[in-house]
Protein backbone atom coordinates (compact mmCIF):
# COMPACT_ATOMS: atom_id res chain seq x y z
CA UNK A 1 0.00 0.00 0.00
CA UNK A 2 1.48 3.74 -1.12
CA UNK A 3 1.45 5.93 1.42
CA UNK A 4 0.49 9.79 0.54
CA UNK A 5 2.42 13.17 1.86
CA UNK A 6 1.46 14.48 4.84
CA UNK A 7 -0.05 17.79 5.08
CA UNK A 8 3.25 18.85 6.95
CA UNK A 9 5.33 17.37 4.07
CA UNK A 10 3.53 19.32 1.33
CA UNK A 11 3.55 22.60 3.23
CA UNK A 12 7.53 21.66 3.63
CA UNK A 13 7.66 20.80 -0.59
CA UNK A 14 5.64 23.83 -1.31
CA UNK A 15 8.36 26.41 0.79
CA UNK A 16 11.05 24.94 -0.63
CA UNK A 17 9.63 25.12 -3.84
CA UNK A 18 8.41 28.90 -3.59
CA UNK A 19 11.59 29.51 -2.38
CA UNK A 20 13.63 28.15 -5.36
CA UNK A 21 11.52 30.22 -7.21
CA UNK A 22 11.54 33.33 -5.56
CA UNK A 23 15.90 32.53 -5.41
CA UNK A 24 15.56 32.45 -9.63
CA UNK A 25 13.27 35.50 -9.71
CA UNK A 26 15.34 37.51 -7.79
CA UNK A 27 18.45 36.15 -9.79
CA UNK A 28 16.70 36.77 -13.28
CA UNK A 29 16.00 40.20 -11.76
CA UNK A 30 19.51 41.38 -10.75
CA UNK A 31 20.87 40.22 -14.10
CA UNK A 32 18.50 41.85 -16.10
CA UNK A 33 19.50 45.32 -14.30
CA UNK A 34 23.21 44.78 -14.62
CA UNK A 35 22.45 44.11 -17.94
CA UNK A 36 20.45 47.13 -18.39
CA UNK A 37 23.21 48.86 -16.58
CA UNK A 38 26.04 47.92 -18.80
CA UNK A 39 23.71 48.69 -22.22
CA UNK A 40 22.95 52.15 -20.57
CA UNK A 41 26.66 52.80 -19.48
CA UNK A 42 28.21 51.18 -23.75
CA UNK A 43 25.28 53.80 -24.77
CA UNK A 44 26.52 56.78 -22.83
CA UNK A 45 30.08 55.79 -24.00
CA UNK A 46 29.18 55.70 -27.44
CA UNK A 47 27.46 58.83 -27.60
CA UNK A 48 30.69 60.48 -26.20
CA UNK A 49 32.87 59.34 -28.32
CA UNK A 50 30.81 59.95 -31.25
CA UNK A 51 30.11 63.92 -29.79
CA UNK A 52 34.22 63.82 -29.28
CA UNK A 53 34.96 62.63 -33.12
CA UNK A 54 32.05 65.40 -34.15
CA UNK A 55 33.84 68.07 -32.21
CA UNK A 56 36.99 67.15 -33.65
CA UNK A 57 36.26 66.43 -36.84
CA UNK A 58 34.30 69.75 -37.13
CA UNK A 59 36.99 71.70 -35.66
CA UNK A 60 39.63 70.19 -37.53
CA UNK A 61 38.03 72.01 -40.94
CA UNK A 62 37.11 75.61 -39.12
CA UNK A 63 38.09 77.91 -42.05
CA UNK A 64 39.06 75.58 -44.67
CA UNK A 65 39.19 77.12 -48.52
CA UNK A 66 38.45 80.89 -46.07
CA UNK A 67 41.72 81.53 -45.43
CA UNK A 68 42.30 84.79 -48.13
CA UNK A 69 38.87 86.00 -47.51
CA UNK A 70 39.88 85.94 -43.97
CA UNK A 71 42.74 87.72 -44.60
CA UNK A 72 41.22 90.39 -47.05
CA UNK A 73 38.31 91.01 -46.53
CA UNK A 74 37.86 90.43 -42.43
CA UNK A 75 35.66 87.00 -42.73
CA UNK A 76 35.20 85.37 -39.15
CA UNK A 77 35.49 81.73 -39.55
CA UNK A 78 35.27 80.94 -35.52
CA UNK A 79 32.62 82.48 -33.26
CA UNK A 80 32.50 81.55 -29.76
CA UNK A 81 29.63 82.03 -27.36
CA UNK A 82 28.93 81.44 -23.78
CA UNK A 83 26.83 78.46 -24.40
CA UNK A 84 28.70 77.17 -27.29
CA UNK A 85 30.77 78.12 -30.10
CA UNK A 86 29.46 78.16 -34.44
CA UNK A 87 32.28 77.67 -37.37
CA UNK A 88 32.45 78.08 -41.25
CA UNK A 89 34.17 76.39 -43.84
CA UNK A 90 34.52 75.99 -47.58
CA UNK A 91 33.34 73.08 -49.61
CA UNK A 92 34.72 74.18 -52.81
CA UNK A 93 35.73 77.30 -54.64
CA UNK A 94 35.38 78.91 -58.36
CA UNK A 95 36.20 81.82 -59.35
CA UNK A 96 33.87 84.26 -61.71
CA UNK A 97 34.12 84.05 -64.56
CA UNK A 98 32.29 87.12 -65.67
CA UNK A 99 31.79 90.62 -63.40
CA UNK A 100 28.33 90.70 -61.16
CA UNK A 101 27.02 94.24 -59.92
CA UNK A 102 25.22 94.83 -57.27
CA UNK A 103 21.35 94.15 -57.86
CA UNK A 104 21.94 91.03 -59.71
CA UNK A 105 20.78 87.53 -59.00
CA UNK A 106 23.27 85.47 -60.39
CA UNK A 107 26.39 85.00 -60.95
CA UNK A 108 28.74 83.03 -63.87
CA UNK A 109 30.99 80.32 -62.44
CA UNK A 110 32.38 77.03 -63.71
CA UNK A 111 29.70 74.21 -62.46
CA UNK A 112 30.86 72.21 -59.41
CA UNK A 113 29.01 69.61 -57.55
CA UNK A 114 28.89 71.57 -54.22
CA UNK A 115 27.38 74.20 -55.52
CA UNK A 116 23.78 73.16 -54.87
CA UNK A 117 20.64 74.18 -53.45
CA UNK A 118 20.38 75.97 -50.39
CA UNK A 119 24.18 76.14 -49.72
CA UNK A 120 25.42 79.08 -48.08
CA UNK A 121 27.24 80.86 -50.49
CA UNK A 122 30.14 83.65 -49.62
CA UNK A 123 31.36 85.87 -52.63
CA UNK A 124 34.16 88.09 -52.33
CA UNK A 125 36.96 90.44 -53.74
CA UNK A 126 40.52 89.80 -52.29
CA UNK A 127 41.63 92.76 -54.08
CA UNK A 128 38.36 95.41 -53.01
CA UNK A 129 38.15 93.64 -49.66
CA UNK A 130 34.51 93.16 -50.59
CA UNK A 131 32.64 90.01 -49.81
CA UNK A 132 28.87 88.66 -48.48
CA UNK A 133 27.20 85.43 -47.32
CA UNK A 134 24.50 84.44 -49.58
CA UNK A 135 22.50 81.18 -50.49
CA UNK A 136 22.01 78.90 -53.66
CA UNK A 137 18.71 79.68 -54.92
CA UNK A 138 19.50 77.30 -57.91
CA UNK A 139 22.50 75.79 -59.65
CA UNK A 140 22.46 74.93 -63.36
CA UNK A 141 26.01 74.42 -66.09
CA UNK A 142 27.56 77.64 -65.24
CA UNK A 143 25.22 79.83 -63.63
CA UNK A 144 24.76 80.25 -60.06
CA UNK A 145 21.39 82.09 -58.74
CA UNK A 146 21.20 83.44 -55.93
CA UNK A 147 18.66 83.76 -53.12
CA UNK A 148 19.26 87.34 -52.51
CA UNK A 149 20.21 90.06 -54.99
CA UNK A 150 24.19 91.27 -54.66
CA UNK A 151 25.15 93.88 -52.63
CA UNK A 152 28.23 95.17 -54.05
CA UNK A 153 29.76 94.79 -57.35
CA UNK A 154 32.27 92.25 -58.23
CA UNK A 155 34.97 92.15 -61.42
CA UNK A 156 35.90 88.56 -63.30
CA UNK A 157 38.08 86.56 -61.17
CA UNK A 158 36.24 87.44 -57.68
CA UNK A 159 35.56 84.25 -55.56
CA UNK A 160 32.71 82.10 -55.02
CA UNK A 161 32.35 79.40 -51.92
CA UNK A 162 30.02 76.99 -51.54
CA UNK A 163 30.44 76.83 -47.77
CA UNK A 164 29.16 74.85 -44.74
CA UNK A 165 28.25 76.42 -41.30
CA UNK A 166 28.07 74.08 -38.12
CA UNK A 167 26.93 75.26 -34.82
CA UNK A 168 26.86 74.03 -31.13
CA UNK A 169 24.59 74.73 -28.39
CA UNK A 170 24.42 73.96 -25.06
CA UNK A 171 21.06 73.85 -23.72
CA UNK A 172 21.01 73.26 -19.76
CA UNK A 173 17.27 72.84 -18.92
CA UNK A 174 17.00 69.82 -21.41
CA UNK A 175 20.73 68.85 -19.83
CA UNK A 176 21.65 68.14 -23.91
CA UNK A 177 24.53 68.98 -26.39
CA UNK A 178 22.74 70.23 -29.74
CA UNK A 179 23.78 70.45 -33.29
CA UNK A 180 23.08 72.88 -36.85
CA UNK A 181 24.12 72.21 -39.73
CA UNK A 182 23.70 75.54 -42.29
CA UNK A 183 19.87 76.89 -42.33
CA UNK A 184 18.76 73.52 -40.31
CA UNK A 185 17.13 73.10 -36.75
CA UNK A 186 19.25 71.97 -33.90
CA UNK A 187 19.40 68.05 -33.45
CA UNK A 188 20.53 66.10 -30.20
CA UNK A 189 24.17 65.27 -30.09
CA UNK A 190 24.65 64.10 -26.48
CA UNK A 191 21.96 64.25 -23.31
CA UNK A 192 22.77 64.06 -19.97
CA UNK A 193 25.08 66.94 -20.64
CA UNK A 194 25.28 68.86 -17.28
CA UNK A 195 28.23 71.59 -18.16
CA UNK A 196 29.56 72.32 -21.92
CA UNK A 197 32.45 75.09 -21.53
CA UNK A 198 34.36 76.32 -24.15
CA UNK A 199 37.40 78.57 -24.65
CA UNK A 200 38.72 80.14 -27.62
CA UNK A 201 42.78 81.65 -28.05
CA UNK A 202 43.07 84.00 -30.30
CA UNK A 203 47.19 84.06 -30.13
CA UNK A 204 47.60 80.53 -30.56
CA UNK A 205 44.40 79.67 -32.98
CA UNK A 206 42.97 77.42 -30.67
CA UNK A 207 40.14 76.22 -28.76
CA UNK A 208 39.78 73.71 -25.36
CA UNK A 209 36.42 72.47 -24.61
CA UNK A 210 35.26 70.67 -21.46
CA UNK A 211 32.32 68.25 -21.45
CA UNK A 212 30.26 66.95 -18.22
CA UNK A 213 28.46 63.87 -18.62
CA UNK A 214 25.90 63.52 -15.09
CA UNK A 215 28.04 65.96 -12.64
CA UNK A 216 30.50 63.31 -13.45
CA UNK A 217 32.39 62.25 -15.94
CA UNK A 218 34.43 65.00 -17.93
CA UNK A 219 36.14 64.94 -21.14
CA UNK A 220 38.12 67.58 -22.09
CA UNK A 221 39.93 68.03 -25.92
CA UNK A 222 42.11 70.87 -26.96
CA UNK A 223 42.66 71.51 -30.92
CA UNK A 224 44.51 73.94 -32.87
CA UNK A 225 42.88 75.58 -35.87
CA UNK A 226 45.25 74.83 -38.22
CA UNK A 227 43.47 76.51 -41.28
CA UNK A 228 43.24 80.25 -39.51
CA UNK A 229 47.31 80.39 -39.71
Amino acid sequence: MIKGFSLLELVLVLSLGLGIMAMVVANVAQTARHAKKATGSQERLEGIFHTVDCIKSDLSKCGMRLQEAAKTCGLVPFIHASDGFALNYGLASEALLAGALAGDSFIAVAGNDFFKKNKPLLVYDPDSGLMELNEIRDAQGDSVTLRQRLKNNYRANSQAVACKRVEYKYFPRQRALKRKVDGGTFQPLLDEVTDFFVSFFAESKSVLYRLEINRREQVRGYIFLLNLE
